[in-house]
Parts: C-alpha cells; sequence; structure tokens
C-alpha cells in the first residue's frame, strides 16, 4: 500500500472528455425529474468525473483505493443542479436556512436555495468559516450570511467520511447562532464510521448516495 496525502489525488491526470454539449428541456418538468433518475444520473457523473483509481488514506487512517474529488462533480452545472435536486428531495419541510463548512459545502446551499425558491419555498444560506482559516485570518465572526437565532437549520456536505468535520460545524452553529440543528444531508457518505458518529451525536443524518452506489461491486 501507498501513502498518499489527501491532497495527492491518485490518476488525477488522467483523460477527462471534453465538455458535452447537451440538451436540456427548461422549465417545471426539468425541476420536477423524478428523484431516482436524479441520483442515477449524479452516479454516472461522479464515476466519470470524481472517482480515481489509487491507494489514498481516509481521515480514520483507513487506506483505501477509491479517491473522490466531489469538487469536480458539485461545481460542475449538472451535478450540482441533480445533487441540489436530490438534496431538496430529502429536505424537511421546517427547515428555514441550510448551509456548512464553506470547503465541505460550497456552492450546494445556494444552488438547492434557488431550486427551493422556484418551488415556492424561501431558504437561507450561510457558510461556517474553517477553525484553521479563521484562526490564521484572524476573523471574530464564525458564520457568514443571514442565519438567525432560534431558526431550524440543514447542515450539507459534500461527503461524509468520519464525522468529525460535519461536528465542527455543528458546534459552531449552536454556539454561534444558537440555532436548532434538525437535519444534515451529505450528498455521499464513505461509510467510514461519519454515520454513526453523526447519529450518536444525536443528529438527523442521511445521505443521497454512500460509497457503494459509486464503486461496483467488482472493485471493492
Amino acid at each position: 500500500m501507498v501513502y498518499r496525502k489527501p491532497n495527492n489525488r491518485p490518476n488525477i491526470n488522467k483523460p477527462k472528455a471534453a465538455p458535452r454539449k447537451t440538451e436540456t428541456k427548461l422549465g417545471s418538468d426539468l425541476i420536477n425529474i423524478n428523484y431516482d433518475d436524479a441520483k442515477a444520473r449524479l452516479i454516472e457523473i461522479i464515476r466519470d468525473k470524481s472517482l480515481f483509481e489509487g491507494d489514498s488514506v481516509l481521515p480514520s487512517g483507513r487506506i483505501t483505493s477509491h479517491y473522490l474529488d466531489m469538487k469536480e462533480t458539485l461545481l460542475g452545472a449538472e451535478g450540482s443542479f441533480l445533487a441540489s435536486l436530490a438534496i431538496l428531495h430529502l429536505l424537511q419541510d421546517e427547515i428555514q436556512f441550510m448551509g456548512g463548512l464553506f470547503e465541505k459545502t460550497y456552492s450546494l446551499a445556494a444552488t438547492t436555495s434557488q431550486l427551493a425558491f422556484l418551488r415556492g419555498q424561501e431558504i437561507g444560506t450561510f457558510y461556517v468559516r474553517d477553525s484553521y482559516d479563521a484562526r490564521r485570518k484572524g476573523y471574530s465572526k464564525w458564520i457568514e450570511g443571514p442565519l438567525r437565532p432560534a431558526t431550524k437549520v440543514c447542515l450539507l456536505q459534500d461527503e461524509i467520511v468520519d464525522g468529525v468535520k460535519m461536528i465542527e460545524a455543528i458546534r459552531r452553529v449552536q454556539d454561534e447562532a444558537d440555532s436548532e440543528i434538525v437535519q444534515v444531508i451529505s450528498v455521499i457518505d464513505r461509510l467510514d464510521g461519519g454515520a454513526q458518529r453523526l447519529h450518536e451525536y444525536g443528529v438527523d443524518y442521511t445521505s443521497v448516495l454512500t460509497m457503494n452506489d459509486i464503486v461496483v461491486p467488482a472493485y471493492r
């Protein structure tokens, strides 16, 4: 086994197909795409753009031969759109705000909020500064955005591995904004103990997909 730091992406320079010109049907039909169809297409995109083969080390210390760079999917138009639609499908009706750690959430909250607005729901967004970034730059404000006290919040993340980063975000929102964490949603659960840790912490956690959806049995 070869040790790799998380930012050393295995086979990251593998050839990528040129962006495809796709014809999409705009309007309410696209917004109301079937949840299962959205998930199926999202899996295809993740396998094509975000899955890399080669040993890497997860935060738990476990070595995996399948590295995911979710930014490759979630900062693309179609991937971001489909992931946000899937999140919106799982989102509880009582949610007033959604957000998360900036480097783990990026565009997800904003895109999901916009899609919710098209469906008649108004959900605010925010992001939580990473503790290292905040200390290094001397920030006294941990949360950016219009998050208000005593509101019901859903925290988002691109992927949950061991759950430590998400718990950091939960504590920041509870301490700094005095908001109620009603729900936690990730696009991917890496199945590395994060779900158990979050459930033990007392939060309602679910994911759109798990690593078992992405890696076919032949490659496990």
